[in-house]
């Protein structure tokens, strides 16, 4: 949560068309990140065949509050919308459509169907659109679109990585890997730090701006932390360290926001 909240203002910063950040915009996006997390665990526990992991427990065993959290953050949300500019209200009418019937779908199929394949890429897109799309809807431009290009790809890559070394703690476990091997997810974390790395020089190269030279370093620099981080997952498997550091990289952009 705290994650998209700092993107969410690194992002919102690089357009100097858009109004002065509304802080209602970073707290209903933060609480609405929250909401969409625990209603993916909570709806997951209800399916019968799905190996819990620590995570799930948790919510399992304080279910009934966190479907009382969900209500109260719920309400805070539906009371700042009205404080939201209207193009960011429409948009995230749009989103929360898309997200509700994903999650219902999620919801009513096995943890074995092969649409549970697709929740890393459909997850990567979902978070993109909210943390980095509601910042481009007054001023589109070539460049941040590129950004947002290689945001999309290191939040998949951040999430296939999750799945990756979540497979090899627990060979039960039903995600993108169990479809598409290890020896491809490897590559597929490699080619986006790859993928991202040229682009983001290639756009430093025609940058004008200071700031948006730092946001795509920065966004560098996080795609290369989450290769490290398969490279020697090892290490970061202990104590599930890779779910700190790996979320950790979303902080990052703190330095040029402060």
């Amino acid at each position: 949560m705290l994650g998209a909240v700092v993107c969410n203002i690194m992002f919102w910063k690089l357009n100097k068309k858009n109004p002065e950040h509304l802080c209602s915009v970073t707290v209903v996006l933060g609480l609405s990140v929250w909401i969409i997390y625990i209603l993916d665990r909570l709806l997951d526990n209800k399916k019968l065949n799905i190996h819990l992991t620590e995570r799930h427990i948790f919510h399992q065993e304080y279910a009934k509050f966190l479907w009382y959290l969900i209500v109260i953050l719920s309400l805070i949300c539906f009371i700042l919308v009205f404080s939201l500019p209207i193009n960011i209200i429409i948009f995230g009418i749009l989103i929360a459509l898309i997200t509700g019937i994903y999650l219902l779908i999620i919801s009513t199929i096995s943890s074995k169907n092969s649409f549970q394949y697709f929740k890393e890429p459909i997850t990567a897109l979902v978070y993109t659109a909210v943390v980095f799309g509601t910042t481009i809807l007054n001023n589109p431009t070539v460049n941040s679109l590129i950004i947002g290009i290689i945001f999309l790809l290191i939040v998949f890559q951040n999430l296939l990585l999750f799945s990756l070394l979540e497979f090899k703690n627990n060979a039960y476990s039903y995600n993108l890997v169990v479809y598409i091997g290890i020896k491809k997810s490897n590559f597929f974390i490699g080619m986006i730090a790859l993928i991202n790395s040229i682009l983001g020089l290639f756009l430093i190269y025609y940058s004008m701006i200071a700031y948006e030279t730092s946001v795509i370093l920065f966004e560098i620099a996080m795609s290369l932390l989450l290769l490290m981080i398969n490279q020697f997952d090892y290490f970061f498997m202990i104590n599930d360290r890779y779910r700190w550091v790996g979320d950790g990289i979303f902080l990052l952009p703190l330095v040029i926001i402060l």
